[in-house]
């Protein structure tokens, strides 16, 4: 019954770690750590604390890569090279943060807030309906729905996610599509780049569509706009990391 039970509480947290982390822009890491008291400020990125609760998901995302990939993250070598990247990594997502924030990218109308407060409500609810389902296939209880919904509201509590959670990832999205679009705003992806990278395409043998349909000159367009914001984006950084007033701690 404890293997049981363990297997259970893994299932709930992949779950609603899962829905949670809802692909929150080109930012985020992984499921943030809970700020406790115990939290502690690990640097000072132009006057704003970048806490160890911040960092440690950007390490832990490291650390998981690596050890995929069979380096020995044991090794004190590779262990401090990974340190420094996931420092450098938290303190530049701070720093794209700020200043998304600097650019307006969450000053949201009323109707906005309301959309992302729907929408973060929405999946809440779903994300509970599954622990609920989980519970029941888990456990193979016989409660009612009402019942089993207490117990994934539980969960939820014991681990700290709350709507409030759904609702914050929701913002963050909306407001990277906005950082995107002002990264972007000078140099739009244009009709003769579209049609160039199909020619290309075309003769490369990539594709054997014999016309640009709709549904490729959108596929196109949407890759085509998706490097060029990795590049604006890599480029920002860059720029406000020369600027950055930055103390370690």
């Amino acid at each position: 019954m404890k293997n049981k039970r363990y297997t259970m509480i893994k299932r709930i947290l992949t779950l609603l770690l899962t829905l949670l982390v809802m692909t929150v822009g080109a930012f985020a890491e992984g499921a943030e750590t809970a700020r406790t008291e115990t939290d502690s400020v690990i640097a000072l990125v132009n006057g704003e604390a970048l806490m160890n609760s911040d960092y440690e998901p950007v390490r832990e995302n490291y650390l998981t890569s690596y050890a995929t990939l069979g380096y020995d993250i044991q090794d004190e070598t590779v262990s401090a090279y990974l340190d420094d990247l996931a420092l450098t990594a938290a303190i530049q997502n701070l720093l794209v943060e700020q200043d998304m924030k600097a650019q307006g990218c969450y000053d949201f109308d009323e109707e906005t807030e309301k959309w992302c407060a729907e929408q973060g409500q929405t999946a809440y609810e779903s994300a509970l309906a599954q622990v609920a389902e989980t519970l029941n296939e888990t456990l193979e209880l016989e409660d009612e729905d009402e019942t089993l919904q207490k117990y994934a509201l539980q969960y939820a509590e014991l681990l700290g996610v709350t709507a409030q959670d759904y609702i914050d990832v929701y913002r963050t999205q909306y407001a990277t599509m906005r950082y995107y679009a002002w990264l972007t705003q000078d140099c739009p992806v244009t009709e003769e780049e579209i049609q160039a990278e199909y020619e290309r395409q075309k003769a490369s043998g990539e594709t054997d569509i014999d016309e640009l349909t709709d549904d490729l000159h959108d596929e196109i367009a949407y890759s085509l706009y998706n490097t060029r914001c990795k590049e604006k984006l890599s480029a920002r950084i860059e720029e406000l990391s020369d600027a950055a007033d930055v103390t370690l701690y």
